[in-house]
């Protein structure tokens, strides 16, 4: 691409149009600069951030220079990662939070705010997965266009991962279920070590399978035509799913606060640790996802109002 190939792989931290347009004048820069004794640490690490950030202005996460189409794109996309991120998040909480009703004993006022943000968050997530199995399900026939058009290689080495370490999850997870069956939910909860790092293995498999899955989705939608009423759709989805993503967030902390008021036995340790970080990674996991999906929603409302047909990236 360039014609100093000692530069070459430090340029490629920018996006290909702007290789293309700026590369080789970049990479003659470097050499007349440093010449043969090369880029110092710290100049190296300048070039790649500023080449992650011209990336992301490229993908229209922010800035006026693309279209507005590309801009809801960047939006939507944004508010996919910020869901993958509250699925995991959501996944903790919901093996956090067993029988914690058991734990507020059986007057009905103890019970009714933790009880009250507990359905609440079940509500939400169940609302926003149907928003999100119907924004990919009206995508797929754009999916296959792209595919039958020669599209499939450049997405295939995302769906090959994500496709092997499903199968992989999916093999440790029976004998995990297995194994959960025959303890009791102490030995469930962090009383047999054995079983909490077998635990944390499986769900580490699960969060690298998730983010594979979305790097896929990601991938899939910055490539594929979305036509003007495919690209409302997915914006209105988006816009929804990132206000459960808020509420999702003020609704755990609503719980948590309530729980540790009422029940702070129960939070009060996880995995024989002295203090619940659990509930603080899952608790900052949601907020850093509510975040970017506010961030992202912004991003298509700003947007939005447009005739302009759709472009792909």
């Amino acid at each position: 691409m360039t014609t100093h190939p000692s530069f070459d792989r430090i340029v490629r931290w920018y996006p290909v149009k702007w290789r293309e347009r700026y590369g080789d004048e970049f990479a003659t820069y470097l050499a007349d600069r440093f010449g043969p004794s090369g880029l110092p640490r710290t100049t190296q690490w300048s070039i790649a951030l500023a080449g992650v950030l011209e990336r992301v202005r490229y993908a229209g996460v922010f800035g006026e220079s693309v279209a507005r189409s590309d801009r809801v794109r960047a939006g939507v996309v944004t508010v996919t990662v910020a869901w993958t991120a509250m699925v995991v998040a959501g996944s903790s909480f919901a093996k956090m939070s067993e029988h914690f009703d058991g734990a507020l004993g059986s007057l009905p006022g103890p019970r009714r705010l933790p009880d009250l943000a507990y359905h609440v968050v079940q509500g939400l997530a169940g609302l926003a997965a149907l928003v999100v199995l119907g924004a990919v399900v009206r995508a797929v026939p754009e999916l296959l266009r792209f595919v039958r058009s020669g599209g499939w290689p450049s997405i295939r080495a995302h769906a090959h991962r994500a496709t092997a370490l499903t199968l992989l999850t999916a093999t440790v997870t029976a004998p995990l279920v297995l194994w959960a069956h025959h303890l009791n939910s102490r030995q469930r909860n962090g009383g047999l070590a054995q079983y909490s790092w077998f635990f944390i293995a499986w769900a580490t498999l699960v969060v690298v399978t998730a983010t594979l899955w979305t790097i896929f989705g990601v991938a899939t939608l910055r490539r594929i035509s979305l036509s003007r009423s495919l690209l409302v759709f997915e914006a209105v989805a988006a816009l929804f799913v990132a206000t459960a993503i808020d509420g999702l967030f003020a609704a755990t902390l609503v719980w948590a606060i309530a729980v540790g008021e009422r029940a702070p036995h129960f939070l009060g340790t996880a995995f024989g640790l002295t203090m619940n970080y659990q509930l603080a990674g899952t608790v900052a996991l949601m907020a850093l996802a509510a975040v970017a999906a506010s961030g992202g929603a912004l991003r298509v409302a700003r947007s939005l109002p447009s005739r302009s047909p759709a472009t792909t990236a």
